[in-house]
């Protein structure tokens, strides 16, 4: 049956997120602000969870419904068959967002939504469910915009950037979707070695290397909202898994460089997690004694911004990454993403794309520099300042 599905992201990553739904099978793919509108069947709802790179939270519509007074917004929904999906002895939680409601607090939506279909369990089975804000058998959200309202049910769980990789995280990591998203921007079809010289925690090796074996984005995570409804169908649920194609090898490296041994530990901890020590080399050294690629390779990059860490020279560590880049990496392509835009300015580098993406609250910049042997370099002109 076919159903209407919300999927959740980042400001900015809609359009990339809309082709994935696409190919994942998903019809009618909508985008709207910071989430794509599709259907599909309860497949394509697994499907999204499982090998989503982009999506943040899939939300399955319940119910859409008109309303005028608190009356009439309690009565909608209880009458919702909320025992299709949830036992009376079970647990629920209820989050609303909402825009020039008639009601105060999205808090005061979420009680009165508690109490409809608490009140329907009472009076159907003598028996009403518990609230369990942290992990709960069922999570509802509720939209609410003037007199409407889209009642949802959050078939992930936990945010989907919790691949389950991840046991250390540097204090300026990126969030794993946008590190994900970075490679998509990129263009790279794991046709070339991949090098991040200063990786932190490794996060957009990580991401790399799964895209180019295959992995799914969710094949290491352990629970999804979804398997605790009811209606969880284990069948459909494996036949999903079993639709992975992961590769035992590809015929690239992924490079890995830090100036910080403590920051190399939680990469290697977190390259262990995600079985990718074979894959992923990691080295301790300096951004100046980054040796030159012997090959096209793609650098990937997220250095420090300031927000985030506390660096003394942010501007002559940006003119150090320019340097690093025409000496070293002629013929190579690299990305790099930073908020600190007056940074940037000091690679020294003509852009030859600029990517807004936002990195958890700080509004960032992807820019893409194509570095040519031969090439005379020049700080940005004026106008491109």
């Amino acid at each position: 049956m076919r159903e209407k599905i919300l999927v959740k992201t980042f400001a900015g990553l809609e359009l990339l997120l809309q082709e994935e739904l696409i190919e994942l099978g998903g019809l009618n793919c909508t985008i709207l602000s910071r989430a794509v509108q599709c259907e599909g069947d309860i497949r394509f709802l697994y499907r999204v969870n499982y090998f989503s790179r982009l999506a943040l939270r899939v939300l399955l519509q319940v119910k859409e419904f008109v309303f005028r007074n608190n009356k009439e917004y309690y009565d909608e929904l209880y009458n919702v068959e909320v025992e299709k999906f949830l036992e009376p002895s079970g647990t629920l939680a209820i989050s609303t967002t909402m825009h020039q409601s008639i009601f105060k607090t999205p808090l005061y939506a979420s009680l009165l939504a508690k109490d409809a279909f608490c009140d329907r369990f009472r009076h159907r089975y003598d028996q009403r469910p518990s609230v369990d804000k942290e992990q709960p058998d069922v999570q509802f959200h509720i939209h609410i915009f003037e007199n409407k309202a889209t009642l949802y049910l959050d078939s992930s769980g936990d945010s989907l950037h919790k691949r389950g990789y991840r046991i250390s995280t540097h204090p300026a990591a990126l969030n794993e979707v946008v590190a994900a998203a970075i490679i998509k921007h990129t263009g790279w079809k794991a046709d070339s070695d991949v090098i991040d010289f200063m990786c932190g925690s490794a996060t957009l090796l990580i991401e790399a290397a799964m895209i180019a074996l295959n992995i799914p984005a969710g094949f290491y995570r352990q629970r999804y909202g979804f398997f605790s409804w009811l209606t969880f169908n284990q069948n459909e649920w494996k036949k999903v898994k079993t639709e992975a194609d992961i590769k035992e090898d590809v015929p690239i490296d992924f490079y890995g460089y830090d100036i910080s041994g403590r920051y190399l530990g939680m990469a290697a901890k977190n390259i262990e997690k995600a079985r990718l020590t074979d894959f992923i080399k990691l080295k301790k050294q300096n951004l100046i004694e980054t040796h030159p690629a012997r090959r096209p390779t793609l650098i990937v990059l997220n250095p420090p911004y300031g927000e985030r860490l506390n660096v003394d020279d942010i501007g002559g560590l940006y003119k150090q990454i320019g340097d690093t880049l025409k000496k070293n990496f002629s013929n190579c392509t690299a990305w790099i993403i930073s908020s600190d835009t007056n940074a940037l300015k000091q690679i020294g580098l003509h852009a030859s794309r600029k990517i807004t993406l936002f990195n958890g609250a700080l509004e960032c910049k992807l820019m893409k520099f194509e570095l040519y042997e031969g090439r005379k370099y020049s700080a940005p002109s004026h106008s491109e300042r």
